[in-house]
């Protein structure tokens, strides 16, 4: 059994992977959502006081992936569900490049820390005995592999030592700025930033193979430091595998999958479940990234805030430059996702939304 439950966690990645057996699941926690949508994914994950997590992978510092992740290494009643912890923070700088930003990696830092926690303890090239080394992905050679309980693999594709290397200055001229010392941590609740609604053009009421062709068109790719950051891995267990694509760069994920199919024997690689990069933006799902891929099922895990993810052009490029009729899954039906149904289905795609009046969607491999 494999399955990624997208919990409500607004614009922001909340997921919940499960692989095993009916009698002996094991689970992996990936990022926690935003501040706003905390006590939304807190209620989700309170609800079943039984799950443990095996790993929780906050995959970079952007708010609507680690504010959350500061809710709930602070939250008496969930953290000690949490075995180990994957985050690349700024003590791990010195280990092929520094990794990540600013005031809130502190903030979780200091968590991590307080709470002992165990880090990045499966990763070489060790911090101190204490802490494990960055999660990073060489340059050359076999893709970084490492087993989980239960029998699940995680196989790295995400970050590359330039992308951890940009974020550098970044970091510590933030954290500077703020008062504090890189790499120490830091109290506080985490920032949140505010809720707006991003407006954009509508999609056209039908789509003509010219019109959605136009509309898959190239567009510029996301360069943005913190999302390059983003730790990215497919989970492979009892023969299927889930693409965990956190907000990661194209130009990281296309060759990282190329030297997986290699690795695997694959021309284009199989992937049961593709949790699309950064919530299915026009600058981080392009079409060659799908192209690499024979992927079964997409996931598309916001709300729309903010940035009105998903864009059309994303969504557009997973219905031409899939391998077979694509089907679509998102955790919240708004004005982004709902019209796509409709749209999909003429074109001979599907996509599904979660049922009237709830969000959060489980989709099994």
């Amino acid at each position: 059994m494999l399955a990624i439950e997208m919990l409500p966690a607004g614009h922001g990645d909340a997921l919940v992977v499960e692989y095993g057996t009916r009698d002996d699941t094991h689970r992996v926690l990936v990022d926690a959502g935003t501040r706003h949508s905390w006590d939304a994914v807190r209620a989700r994950l309170a609800a079943m006081p039984d799950r443990r997590y095996e790993a929780f992978v906050v995959t970079h510092v952007d708010e609507d992936h680690i504010g959350g992740s500061i809710k709930l290494l602070g939250d008496p009643g969930l953290r000690n569900r949490v075995r180990d912890v994957w985050f690349n923070g700024f003590v791990h700088s010195r280990r092929g490049g520094n990794v990540l930003g600013p005031v809130d990696g502190e903030r979780l830092t200091k968590l991590i820390v307080d709470g002992g926690f165990r880090w990045n303890d499966p990763f070489p090239d060790r911090v101190s005995p204490g802490v494990g080394g960055p999660v990073v992905v060489p340059s050359t050679g076999p893709l970084p592999r490492f087993e989980l309980p239960g029998g699940a693999t995680a196989v790295l594709l995400s970050p590359s030592p330039p992308k951890l290397k940009r974020m550098a200055d970044e970091w510590e001229r933030t954290v500077v700025a703020a008062g504090l010392v890189p790499g120490k941590g830091a109290g506080g609740a985490g920032s949140g930033g505010g809720i707006f609604t991003k407006t954009v053009k509508a999609l056209p009421k039908t789509l003509s193979e010219a019109k959605l062709a136009k509309l898959a068109g190239p567009t510029d790719k996301d360069d943005k430091a913190p999302n390059g950051s983003s730790i990215a891995f497919v989970l492979e267990h009892g023969g299927k595998r889930a693409l965990l694509g956190a907000d990661a760069h194209p130009d990281v994920l296309v060759p990282a999958l190329r030297r997986y199919a290699d690795e695997v024997g694959e021309d284009r690689v199989r992937i049961d479940l593709c949790k699309l990069p950064h919530h299915a933006s026009d600058g981080n799902v392009t079409s060659e990234l799908i192209s690499v891929m024979d992927a079964r099922r997409y996931l598309v895990s916001t709300n729309g805030d903010k940035f009105a993810h998903p864009d059309d052009a994303a969504m557009a490029r997973i219905v031409v430059s899939s391998k077979r009729a694509p089907a679509i899954y998102c955790n919240f039906a708004t004005v982004r996702t709902t019209p796509w149904v409709d749209r999909g289905a003429a074109l001979g795609a599907t996509v599904v939304l979660p049922k009237p009046g709830t969000s959060g969607l489980r989709v099994s491999g």
